[in-house]
């Protein structure tokens, strides 16, 4: 099981770095290789050089939303399996619906969120009941 979780590359996407990069180094304290950026524009910059199995991402980012992002992300890694997160509310019911029909909310995570389940959902989807 940890080689598997070492072998699956998880990237974790935020505008706010302390949240990015606290996500990061609580999936890599639990074994994850684990990287970070903080723009839909560096997520797609990533996933076309790497290959990345989860995505952690916010909804709400300047530039690119994580609705643009995933879009984009699917074009070019379909594998990858995309959970959205998000601390507004306001409107986030339509965006959510929108992933939803898409096909690409494989779940949602609102914050604050706990280390444990980050950490749990990056393991299920490590484990292959979501892929």
């Amino acid at each position: 099981m940890s080689r598997m979780i070492k072998e699956n590359r998880i990237l974790v996407v935020d505008d706010e770095e302390t949240i990015g990069l606290g996500m990061s180094e609580v999936l890599k304290d639990a074994g994850f290789n684990a990287f970070y950026v903080t723009s839909g524009k560096d997520a797609i910059e990533a996933i076309s050089k790497n290959q990345y199995s989860l995505v952690f991402m916010d909804m709400v980012m300047p530039g690119m939303n994580g609705l643009e992002t995933f879009r984009k992300i699917k074009e070019i890694s379909p594998k990858s399996s995309v959970v959205l997160f998000t601390g507004y509310f306001k409107d986030a019911d339509k965006t959510i619906f929108e992933g939803v029909k898409e096909g690409m909310i494989d779940m949602y995570i609102r914050k604050p969120f706990f280390s444990e389940e980050i950490i749990n959902t990056a393991k299920r989807y490590s484990e292959g009941e979501n892929a």
